[in-house]
């Protein structure tokens, strides 16, 4: 059962005046109940002791607040009973409760759920201000094993806040060890201090309310001057001079069979690999390994190269690889596109190249989908040369996400940050001065991990996300999808292009691309 013990935390004894009130509260409603206030300095020995595993990830959180959001978990999981902010009243005794057996939660007030909720994939946003629990809960131990997992999160709300317990809930097996209470249980006002009406089958009395006085969280508010204005209109106008050809929804959607949108995902197995290849002689025996190791059925599996402007001895290699690969697997192609672009290596990041770079690269892709793919094909599993290793169940994990479009977290090491940056979902429209400084040559290129997109290293405590864009370097696509006209567009599609425009354009069409951000893919170092 959840004990008679009440933890909160502050940076040391002295509260801010403006809380210290509400420390009374909890002695007056539960004179019974053991109360103790974790000062910094106290949490740093609980840690130390308690979780040394944990300390040097405790150490490195950048601010107090996400240092208090796993010290929450840590005191919940060794003691067990109440956690509550130190701007929380005590409305009512809490010994309704203490012979739970469950973990309890409940919602953020639904008022605050769009600010957060449909950017990472959640239905609602579980509070994380208030919980209790007995000690060991198995929610506190997959907490504890999961913060690692939130280190490249954003910001604290999913390193260790409320999203990263929101997402970490959806994904638990065990939900009926759980008792999810909508938000009057804790916080019946929101963060604008409106009382939020009784809302689902069962509400409440309220325990206790969260005053919202020490919240770290404000929403993002776009600057306005009249200077940025002026800088805005004339970058706005020099984009649009200079877009050159653009790729509308309109005409996308006259190239395209719109009868495929509500099919569900295929029901066979037949893949084709789709692999572009430029100056890869170094790669491609590696990553004729790595395909061998995976779960593909190679009698159902067809591998198609196309190689275009190498001139380290690629094409030739493939030929020669591609006459032993026929004896293993389903059919071998392998196709030639030359486009006539040339990137040196340690160019390629350029801005100014990425219009021409990427749009060959859309073309190839494209001629793989004109002479790669046919009607025996299910699926299209589109991986770059230079990726090296996969889980060997990538084909059924990639499967099993219900999805016509799906992409898994493409790293260089486990654990470790997205290198695929083309994967991502947008948080917010970002404000026009931003947006048109970074349009270049008809691109919109912000600077890598600028803020107002989610990239799927952050997103790690969510199983399934839906995205907004994608990368190629590992992505499952519906064959029929490509049959019936959805292609890498070579043009600028809404600023951007190639496989970003295609999730874009995918996702305007009615088929949103899933990413998943716990399904690990290796990009050679």
């Amino acid at each position: 059962m959840i004990p008679r013990l009440i933890h909160q935390t502050w940076k040391s004894e002295l509260l801010p005046p403006r809380v210290a009130a509400f420390a009374d509260s909890w002695q007056r409603h539960n004179p019974s109940w053991e109360r103790i206030l974790w000062t910094d300095r106290m949490l740093l020995t609980f840690v130390s002791e308690h979780y040394p595993h944990l300390f040097d990830l405790y150490c490195s959180y950048g601010n107090a607040v996400s240092r208090a959001d796993a010290a929450r978990y840590m005191l919940l999981h060794k003691f067990g009973g109440f956690y509550a902010d130190i701007d929380v009243e005590c409305l009512a005794p809490l010994d309704p409760i203490a012979n739970e057996t469950r973990a309890v939660l409940c919602h953020e007030p639904p008022s605050h759920w769009p600010m957060h909720a449909p950017y990472r994939s959640h239905p609602f946003v579980i509070f994380n201000g208030v919980m209790a629990g007995p000690a060991g809960h198995p929610l506190w131990t997959r907490l504890l094993e999961r913060l690692p997992l939130g280190r490249y999160g954003e910001d604290v709300l999913d390193q260790t806040g409320p999203c990263f317990l929101t997402g970490l809930y959806l994904g638990f097996e065990d939900k009926a060890s759980i008792a999810l209470h909508n938000c009057q249980l804790f916080t019946p006002t929101d963060s604008q201090h409106r009382q939020y009406p009784a809302y689902g089958s069962e509400t409440p009395e309220p325990l206790t309310r969260h005053d919202w006085q020490c919240s770290w969280w404000t929403p993002h508010q776009p600057m306005k001057s009249f200077h940025r204005s002026v800088k805005t209109n004339v970058r706005r106008a020099i984009h649009r001079w200079h877009a050159g050809r653009t790729l509308s929804l309109e005409k996308a959607l006259k190239q395209f069979d719109a009868s495929v949108i509500d099919r569900p995902p295929p029901a066979g197995d037949r893949v084709a690999v789709l692999v572009p290849v430029r100056d890869a002689i170094g790669d491609i025996d590696g990553f004729i390994d790595a395909i061998a190791k995976t779960d593909l059925d190679k009698s159902k599996t067809k591998i198609a190269f196309c190689e275009g402007d190498s001139t380290d001895g690629t094409w030739d290699l493939l030929n020669k690889r591609a006459e032993d690969l026929r004896e293993h697997y389903r059919e071998v192609v392998v196709l030639k596109k030359d486009v006539g672009t040339r990137v040196s290596r340690d160019r390629r990041w350029s801005k100014e190249l990425q219009r021409a770079r990427r749009a060959g690269i859309a073309i190839v892709r494209n001629h793989l989908i004109d002479h790669g793919l046919d009607d025996a094909d299910d699926w299209a599993l589109w991986i770059d040369v230079d990726m090296w290793k996969f889980p060997p169940d990538l084909f059924q994990e990639l499967r099993q996400s219900g999805g016509r479009i799906v992409t898994p977290n493409c790293v260089k090491f486990s654990g470790g940050p997205s290198f695929d940056l083309n994967t991502f979902v947008t948080s917010w429209e970002y404000e026009p001065d931003f947006y048109y400084k970074h349009v270049k040559d008809g691109l919109f290129q912000p600077p890598a991990r600028a803020r107002g997109r989610f990239h799927l290293d952050q997103l790690r405590h969510t199983d399934r996300v839906e995205l907004d864009a994608v990368g190629g370097t590992t992505l499952l696509v519906d064959a029929s999808l490509h049959r019936a006209g959805l292609r890498f567009p070579e043009v600028p599609y809404k600023d951007l292009i190639e496989t970003e425009a295609f999730g874009l354009l995918a996702k305007d069409i009615g088929v949103r691309p899933i990413g998943l951000p716990q399904l690990e893919v290796f990009h050679v170092p």
